[in-house]
């Protein structure tokens, strides 16, 4: 049987502390070994507020929860969150550009990407690669999340966690090259800053450069993170960290290739093909500082602040290519150009203050969390008309990316502007029925505006709401966990509807049924049944300049992106296992199985897979101490869009991938990553109507050395 409840509470209080200040909280060899032996117990309860905003671990949770740690990211090479979320149970990565991705769960996009569970709910589209070096675990919560974001997205959220200090010092450097000219190197030390321990502070750097399989793409990104955190008196601990990422990439596509021909029949290009011209950039800059203050009130009770302060920037000059009579089969010719420049600029702020703990009642401990946050978000887009760079283009393929110029551009104008505000109350609350029956009730209470302007239209909106969640745990037997939840759906969305009025908020809701099976080698095994029923969720319908008119030279049809509303139904099941399968295997793998239908039972968002799987697989063979292996596994079925010259679509595919690390001594280490071992050949994405092909086999050699 587990630990009871109360044990349980105070334990995660305390590791909570010392997570914040990993550094000994006391003098003397007794509680340095405490605090050791707690935080290795954290690591390994895998302990995460992610889903209830409750101290539970991933047993405990009636959610599907996942957690990629950093041992995973190192071992398999998952250098940036697109190849990370690739091999996560149930999430689908779609990139229809090379410098803009969106994710999905169960059918809808994830809108909320959290660090250290703060953030805004509205970033559905990631723009350049983020790095993973500076994070100590990626969760994936699946279902509705309402009670972390205060909106109810029934897709889940991403919760980055980041690197803290450890408790003595440490430190590592790591080297990497492969194809593609892919050059890379990483340091991250941990030191303590007094003598007794009380501070300390952690740095990491990131440099990569490369090129790609694509014809004129490349990429170099910079990262740097800094924090330090210590102890302010017996009971208050303080963590201040600053991050930088910088992502710089060239050759960039905007839109993709043409993949259907006017008379309905499939392209098939080289993998390399692209439409991108030789002067094309895309640049973002995110620089992020954070201030954490926690007050440990007593053995019972918490009360944590946290500002995060967010600068981002954006800049490129991109070329994307059209067609108003289709692509010519036997010519190669239809393709017409649009050049387009643009900078963004964004500055968000959060405020967010909780307090967690446990009480005794009616001979049980219970838990309880009360919150208030809020969030700022002010963004600003300039756009610059180009002057020239419209021209019917030559036969294609066979482009060599200088067929158009880089055109003059007039002065910049604000095509652009979003004020968005949300404030929110939420609380949760675990009541302990019986030693073995657990009731979750939660609620947020939400204000949200949003003052702002696209090319001239109003995308004002301004509406309250909340999402009130239900859940409960039976432990039937022990290390046999079943669960099940609720939560209503609210999603504001801030873009414009076919009347070029703000769309309004998507409303539904989310159930799901499942069962846990925790086994004594670490083992977890997870099956979740889902469903969500949802309305008036965006759908993109097309480009338009709000006159009404379809201009055959487009030169003034993509001011703005114009949606619909349209009414969902999403069910399937999802199976997950990790941990330990022997002392030599351990395994991290799932399968989900999706059905999307719309109100008239047609099937709805084709171009996401209805059958998924990811794998995994780790072994350390006894004979040879020294040597770790490694699989890695994915694979979906076939996905389809159909355009207005028919049917694109993307048979099933099986990526394999793998790893061999070897110790040459205790302190420096080499290793072989491999990806795509079969040289499998399919499209990134066919969430439009062009599309790219994703990277073929590559491989990558690294050394790392630790101190």
């Amino acid at each position: 049987m587990r630990k009871p409840l109360s044990v349980a509470v105070s334990s995660a209080i305390l590791t909570s502390t010392i997570l914040v200040t990993p550094i000994a909280l006391a003098q003397g060899a007794a509680a340095s070994e405490i605090e050791e032996m707690t935080i290795i117990g954290i690591r390994e309860d895998r302990k995460s507020r992610g889903a209830t905003g409750l101290d539970l671990s991933v047993y405990e949770t009636p959610q599907s929860l996942t957690i990629i740690d950093a041992a995973t990211m190192e071992d398999f090479g998952l250098a940036d969150i697109n190849a990370l979320l690739k091999m996560t149970t149930g999430v689908n990565v779609d990139s229809p550009e090379t410098d803009r991705t969106y994710y999905n769960a169960r059918g809808f996009d994830i809108t909320s990407m959290h660090v250290d569970s703060i953030g805004m709910p509205f970033g559905s589209l990631i723009v350049g690669d983020v790095d993973t070096a500076i994070y100590e675990k990626v969760e994936v919560i699946r279902g509705s999340n309402g009670l972390i974001t205060g909106l109810g997205n029934p897709s889940g959220s991403i919760n980055y966690v980041r690197k803290r200090p450890t408790n003595d010092f440490e430190g590592s450097v790591k080297l990497s090259g492969g194809e593609w000219n892919n050059r890379r190197a990483e340091v991250d030390v941990s030191t303590p800053l007094t003598e007794s321990g009380t501070w300390a502070a952690r740095a990491v750097a990131v440099y990569q450069d490369k090129d790609s399989w694509l014809d004129h793409y490349s990429n170099d990104r910079q990262v740097g993170y800094v924090v330090v955190d210590g102890q302010v008196t017996d009971s208050v601990t303080l963590a201040v960290g600053y991050s930088h990422q910088d992502n710089n990439s060239n050759g960039v596509l905007w839109g993709a290739v043409p993949v259907i021909y006017s008379n309905g029949v499939q392209a098939d290009y080289r993998v390399s093909t692209s439409t991108a011209m030789d002067w094309t950039y895309w640049d973002t800059q995110t620089d992020e500082t954070f201030v954490e203050l926690g007050w440990q009130i007593n053995d019972r009770w918490r009360l944590t602040a946290t500002a995060m302060h967010t600068d981002y920037e954006e800049s490129s000059e991109v070329f994307y290519v059209f067609t108003n009579t289709g692509l010519d089969v036997e010519t190669g010719l239809g393709m017409e150009s649009y050049p387009g420049k643009y900078d963004v600029e964004r500055e968000n702020l959060i405020l967010d203050a909780s307090l967690n703990g446990n009480f005794s009642a009616w001979g049980q401990e219970h838990q309880l969390q009360l919150g208030v946050s809020s969030a700022q978000s002010d963004s600003e887009s300039l756009a610059y008309a180009a002057l020239s760079g419209f021209v019917s283009m030559p036969s294609f393929p066979g482009w060599t990316g200088n067929e158009v110029a880089r055109p003059t551009w007039a002065a910049p104008y604000v095509s652009a502007h979003e004020d968005i505000e949300l404030n929110r109350i939420y609380g949760s609350l675990l009541l302990s029925l019986t030693d073995n029956l657990n009731l979750i009730l939660g609620l947020n209470a939400v204000d949200y505006t949003n003052d702002g302007v696209s090319y001239g239209i109003p995308t004002d909106s301004r509406e309250d709401g909340s999402s009130p969640y239900v859940g409960f745990t039976w432990e039937i037997v022990d290390g046999l966990n079943a669960y099940a939840s609720y939560s209503d759906i609210y999603q504001p969305q801030y873009v414009l509807g076919e009347d070029l009025q703000a769309l309004g908020s998507a409303e539904g809701k989310s159930y799901e049924l499942g069962v846990k099976k925790a086994f004594t080698n670490n083992t977890l095994v997870s099956l979740a049944l889902f469903r969500t029923e949802q309305s008036n969720l965006q759908e993109f319908k097309e480009y338009g300049d709000g006159d009404g008119v379809d201009d055959t030279d487009y030169s003034d049809d993509f001011n703005y992106s114009i949606y619909r509303g349209i009414d969902v139904e999403s069910k399937g099941v999802e199976l997950e296992v990790t941990g330990d399968l022997t002392e030599q295997l351990s395994l991290q793998a799932g399968f989900t199985h999706l059905q999307m239908e719309d109100p008239n039972g047609d099937e709805a968002r084709t171009f996401i897979p209805r059958n998924t799987a990811k794998m995994l697989l780790n072994w350390a063979p006894a004979m040879l101490p020294d040597l770790k292996l490694g699989m890695s596994a994915r694979w979906q079925d076939g996905i389809y869009f159909d355009s207005g010259y028919g049917r694109i679509t993307q048979d099933s595919y099986l990526v394999v991938g793998g790893y061999a690390r070897y110790a040459i001594a205790d302190d420096f280490t080499l290793s072989l990553n491999v990806d795509n071992l079969t040289d499998e050949k399919y499209f990134s994405s066919v969430k439009y109507e062009q599309a790219y092909y994703a990277a073929p086999r590559s491989y990558n050699l690294s050394a790392s050395w630790s101190f």
